[in-house]
């Protein structure tokens, strides 16, 4: 095979990888856990498609005077932008800081589906090593 028709191939590979990541479809849940204020009534689930063209926060959920954001965190731009990272957040009630955590790859770590995961943790004994409740907000990649 010529040169020329190998670095097309990589030119079409790399452009087609670039584009598969410019948008991001998640699948996010929202799980209370014996969490304070929350009950299994406040179990929600939503699809959202992040895109490169649009970084903006977007409010997921809202219970309980609690605020569920996910928003793409980095981005290369090349000839066609793409989503390296987003980010879920939890902004809860004032004086209470937010709280952020950003996605990791899986199956194959900087290649692989997209996964980010945030827990609320509660300690109803400040005696006990371990929560007595949590709130599970987390988004993957689906395709």
């Amino acid at each position: 095979m010529s040169k020329i028709l190998i670095a097309l191939l990589f030119t079409l590979l790399a452009t087609t990888t670039h584009a598969s990541q410019s948008k991001l479809n998640l699948s996010c849940h929202l799980i209370p856990l014996d969490y304070p204020g929350f009950s299994l009534n406040d179990i929600q689930d939503k699809a959202i498609s992040l895109t490169a063209a649009d970084a903006t926060a977007k409010p997921l959920f809202n219970a309980n005077d609690h605020t569920f954001i996910v928003s793409v965190s980095r981005m290369d731009i090349t000839d066609v932008p793409y989503i390296l990272d987003f980010y879920l957040e939890i902004q809860p009630p004032a004086p209470a800081a937010p709280v952020r955590a950003y996605s990791a790859s899986y199956f194959s770590p900087g290649t692989g589906k997209h996964h980010a995961r945030l827990e609320l943790l509660h300690y109803g004994d400040t005696a006990e090593p371990y929560p007595s409740g949590q709130l599970v907000f987390e988004c993957w990649q689906y395709e």
